[in-house]
């Protein structure tokens, strides 16, 4: 979340050693014919969203390895698309999001949170693959695109309060960047993506097993929230249930020579993520189980058991039960924190109960009601000039039920010294190579930072429920290991 907050991030650059980051593929030879999209995308290489996607999806993720991995392979499925003459621009997104998208103009972009889950570098291709199908189908010419910084969980906060208040709660902004493809797109960019896949010597069958993959942890993800929530990359590319084998069959289709031997590119994929960030970046701190910690902020504070927290480049949220929500966050404030919360924050509303809360920050709380809505309302003195701000809200059915653990979340913010904070490290992407004695509990117990960790380590390695481990290949692990 301190990307926002404190402004040290540079979010876009295209300087020459950013090659790998950002890279832009144009005028190449090949045999396809030009699709009627290109002059469009010419004309809109420029796109007025595309400084506001990397915003909103934590900025570039600057490793030059991770880069260049992506820009090869990339250039090889730009190359045997149906318009390799276009201009392509390919961004590696900071963010833990399992999600790629792309839009008129070239512009396509994938999340390290994706390169992570895939298990080989045939995957990987299958999904640029699949969105530059969209952009050479000009899929996204048809379709209405929504606004960047849209209300993604506007449905679970609400219409909360009729002030500045409202106005940053709903501001989430980071998911939820397009509306969907339309089933028969879906289907189109399948069918390109996976002939650009063969064409460019990939298996082709890597789109359907990334879309099993994606299926999995989709089964996993939902199972673990308690509801029904999906892989970002399902959101905007939503699984009809039948893709997998639709996507296998035209793979079918291609391999008719028996001899034909499967390039995965799973040793290049493992060596160029290896060390790679997981889950959320130190600088906008990280979440382990219930608490919330941040090591260059240097604070921490833990939500209620029954609580899963979700974390943003704007804000921390945390969505409970019967749909209620915490949201935390930072703000500039030279006064005290009363004069804050009543006279700027929550200016023009009828508070009730303003009282002191959590002394050792100099912090004050109140309570306002809005028709079927209660919020607790939490303002803390952070360092000179800003302020840590809490929105507790929940039907006021619930409200009282709930409201001990947002007073105890509140009391318990804490600032870390500067040792506790040196001593919190970020989660990555750890490659091992498994010996003769090895087995899948050998590295579930190395795992740190997830939950349900040995079917993580199944989905990660692609490995079946009860599918063994082969001695002498290389395997992901999650930790926070500095040993690289």
């Amino acid at each position: 979340m301190s990307k926002i907050m404190n402004n040290r991030r540079i979010f876009v650059t295209f300087l020459p050693r950013l090659l790998g980051l950002i890279i832009s593929i144009s005028s190449l030879t090949a045999c396809a014919p030009v699709n009627q999209a290109s002059a469009q995308k010419q004309n809109s290489i420029n796109h007025p969203d595309h400084k506001k996607i990397i915003r909103a999806f934590g900025g570039v993720y600057e490793d030059f390895k991770v880069g260049s991995y992506v820009a090869g392979l990339s250039l090889k499925i730009a190359k045997s698309s149906d318009d390799p003459e276009s201009t392509y621009r390919v961004t590696v997104l900071d963010s833990p999001q399992v999600n790629a998208f792309a839009m008129p103009g070239g512009y396509t972009y994938v999340t390290r949170g994706l390169l992570a889950l895939a298990n080989n570098e045939a995957e990987v291709a299958a999904v640029m693959g699949h969105e530059i199908a969209h952009v050479t189908a000009a899929h996204g010419n048809e379709r209405q695109r929504t606004s960047i910084g849209a209300a993604v969980l506007a449905t679970v906060l609400g219409n909360v309060l009729n002030s500045r208040v409202a106005n940053q709660i709903i501001d989430i902004g980071a998911t939820g960047l397009m509306a969907s493809y339309s089933r028969k797109q879906e289907y189109e960019a399948d069918r390109l993506g996976v002939q650009s896949l063969y064409r460019a010597g990939y298996d082709p069958y890597a789109g359907g097993d990334f879309l099993a993959a994606m299926g999995r942890l989709s089964e996993r993800e939902a199972r673990l929230s308690g509801g029904n929530r999906v892989p970002d990359w399902f959101a905007t590319h939503p699984d009809t249930g039948d893709r997998v084998s639709k996507a296998h069959k035209i793979a079918d289709g291609l391999v008719t020579n028996s001899n034909w031997r499967r390039n995965h590119g799973r040793a290049a994929h493992l060596a160029a993520i290896d060390g790679m960030l997981y889950g959320d970046a130190p600088d906008e701190g990280f979440i382990r189980g219930q608490d919330f910690l941040h090591p260059v902020l240097r604070f921490r504070f833990s939500v209620p058991d029954n609580f899963k927290l979700i974390n943003s480049s704007q804000a921390v949220y945390a969505k409970g039960p019967e749909g209620a929500v915490i949201k935390f966050d930072v703000a500039d404030a030279d006064q005290s924190t009363q004069s804050y919360l009543t006279d700027i924050w929550a200016e023009g509303l009828r508070l009730k109960n303003i009282s002191e809360i959590n002394s050792n920050l100099d912090g004050v709380t109140a309570i306002h009601e809005q028709s079927d809505k209660t919020s607790r309302l939490v303002v803390l003195r952070a360092e000179q000039g800003k302020v840590y701000r809490f929105v507790m809200q929940s039907p006021s059915s619930a409200f009282e039920g709930l409201d001990d653990g947002f007073v105890t979340t509140a009391d318990g913010f804490k600032k870390l010294t500067i040792a506790e904070a040196g001593k919190l490290r970020p989660l990555k992407i750890k490659v091992l190579t498994v010996r003769e004695d090895d087995r899948v509990q050998d590295f579930v117990k190395q795992m740190k930072g997830v939950e349900a960790p040995a079917e993580m380590f199944r989905i990660l390695n692609g490995l079946g429920a009860a599918e063994a481990l082969v001695a002498g290949t290389k395997v992901k692990i999650i930790t926070d290991s500095q040993v690289f």
